[in-house]
């Protein structure tokens, strides 16, 4: 761990940016409407103090999000299934094709920034957090991710994407950054699959349904999990 680092925890300023959304619901068109000044804690911008501090072009790249929005942008992330596995090995193993990872230690600016740099993100690319340690979701230029990693990769777990779901960077708080690209996912084939596997559940263990061999029951297992290449039924 980066003692030095991580001794320091790590916002007040921007502008209040609001609207009156009593008849309209988020999408990704309007989110930043639903905006809050920089929160009176800690962030990835780390003190109040300090956040109120950054240059007028940067808050105008940020957008920490109110709660609903912040719901919105967790309940989007949840319902991808991008993310499933365990905090060491976070992404879905069915979702990307590559996973690139990176070492976060105490003198790797030059790295990270390069590392952050090569990803096919431009700079102007609003990207969504859920959620840093102020408790807040947040949307930002990839400019400034890559401005603000530091505070951002700091000691909280968290995931950085956009709407397109195509790609996804998680950081784990023991110093480790998870590129996942190469989107292989298919949400329609997930959805046939699930019902496919429930239907054949419901016909062939249910106890209160015996009317098939089970030659039938094995010849129906082995077929869906050929279809779907899947090593068991559970």
């Amino acid at each position: 761990m980066r003692n030095s680092r991580h001794a320091r925890y790590p916002v007040v300023g921007g502008n209040l940016r609001k609207r009156d959304h009593s008849i309209e619901m988020i999408n990704f068109d309007n989110i930043k409407t639903y905006s809050t000044d920089f929160p009176k804690t800690w962030s990835f911008l780390w003190s109040p103090e300090e956040a109120s501090q950054i240059p007028q072009e940067h808050k105008d790249q940020i957008f920490f999000l109110n709660d609903e929005a912040s719901k919105f942008v967790r309940n989007y992330i949840d319902s991808s299934k991008m993310i499933s596995g365990p905090l060491w090995k976070p992404f879905n193993e069915k979702y990307f094709k590559t996973i690139q990872e990176f070492e976060v230690t105490e003198n790797c600016e030059k790295e990270i920034k390069k590392w952050l740099y090569s990803k096919p993100i431009t700079f102007e690319k609003f990207v969504f957090i859920d959620s840093e340690r102020s408790g807040q979701s947040v949307t930002l230029t990839w400019k400034m991710v890559i401005k603000y990693w530091e505070g951002l990769f700091f000691s909280d777990d968290l995931i950085i994407f956009d709407e397109t779901l195509n790609w996804g960077l998680f950081y784990f708080h023991e110093d480790r950054l998870y590129f996942g690209s190469d989107k292989i996912y298919d949400k329609e084939v997930e959805y046939e699959k699930t019902r496919e596997l429930n239907e054949l559940k419901q016909k062939y263990f249910n106890k209160d349904n015996l009317s098939f061999s089970n030659e039938d029951k094995k010849k129906a297992v082995r077929n869906l999990k050929e279809k779907y290449k899947i090593d068991r039924i559970e």
